[in-house]
């Protein structure tokens, strides 16, 4: 499938519901805090960065002027989103160390050992081969590279539950969920070492209550008057779904890292 022929699932009042919820240039929550727990430990200074599903653009310039990365390329396969993302590159002035492209789904357009650290917050569950992503992502680092990552796993295995089945329906989104065992499995299968896993469960609860409280009442009213009154419904029932598969355990954020071997 190409770029061209790709359905864009990212529509302009769709990236304005999320931006209302999760901050400007954010397509999913937890904004510069969340990237920051992420990168914990990891030395991104002076290295060669590709954000892989890189959105608004957001975390590409936060990579570069506030962790220090030499360079950062970021890669989407929706073009409104890279169009969003060029845009606000250039106004931070970072033209010179931070590109962004839009790429095919499949494999990485990008030499052996291109980058010091792959990152990817929140797009990998919209990738269904895992296990082929990964591989790509060990080839394009260089030997001890770091991958660094976050994906919405799911609880348990086997079918889902009515109410992950209904928040799901909701969504209206391409998701592939695996659970935490098959993604430390793929990873570590792909090639990566000192592999950790860290489940954002817990965070989540929280995070979803101020989610809500995002498009609540008065909130919800001036929502609907910038993407209008259906759509910023869908918004409150599609969260009010999400966290309740959030407290029964069966939506797992979890952020990761892993190494290739120098």
């Amino acid at each position: 499938m190409s770029a061209a022929a790709h359905h864009n699932e990212y529509s302009e009042d769709f990236i304005t519901a999320l931006q209302w919820m999760w901050g400007d240039g954010y397509l999913s929550p937890g904004g510069p805090l969340e990237v920051a727990e992420m990168l914990r430990g990891v030395q991104v200074s002076g290295k060669r960065v590709l954000d892989v599903g890189c959105g608004l653009g957001a975390i590409d310039v936060l990579l570069s002027k506030t962790y220090g990365a030499v360079s950062v390329v970021g890669i989407d396969i929706e073009q409104p989103l890279v169009d969003h993302a060029r845009s606000r590159v250039e106004k931070a002035g970072l033209g010179g160390s931070v590109s962004v492209e839009c790429v095919e789904p499949g494999p990485l357009p990008f030499d052996d050992a291109s980058f010091d650290i792959v990152f990817s917050k929140d797009s990998i569950i919209h990738i269904p081969d895992k296990a082929a992503f990964y591989s790509e992502v060990l080839r394009v680092l260089t030997p001890g590279g770091t991958f660094v990552g976050s994906d919405w796993l799911r609880g348990g295995s086997g079918s889902y539950s009515g109410q992950m089945q209904v928040w799901l329906d909701l969504v209206h989104l391409s998701f592939e969920m695996k659970n935490l065992d098959q993604t430390r499995a793929a990873l570590e299968q792909a090639g990566f070492v000192q592999v950790q896993l860290e489940d954002r469960n817990e965070w989540y609860r929280n995070e979803v209550r101020n989610e809500l409280a995002t498009i609540s009442g008065d909130k919800l009213d001036e929502l609907a008057r910038r993407i209008g009154r259906d759509k910023a419904d869908h918004r409150l029932q599609s969260s009010s779904a999400k966290q309740i598969v959030i407290e029964r355990g069966e939506l797992r954020p979890t952020h990761f890292v892993g190494h290739k071997p120098g």
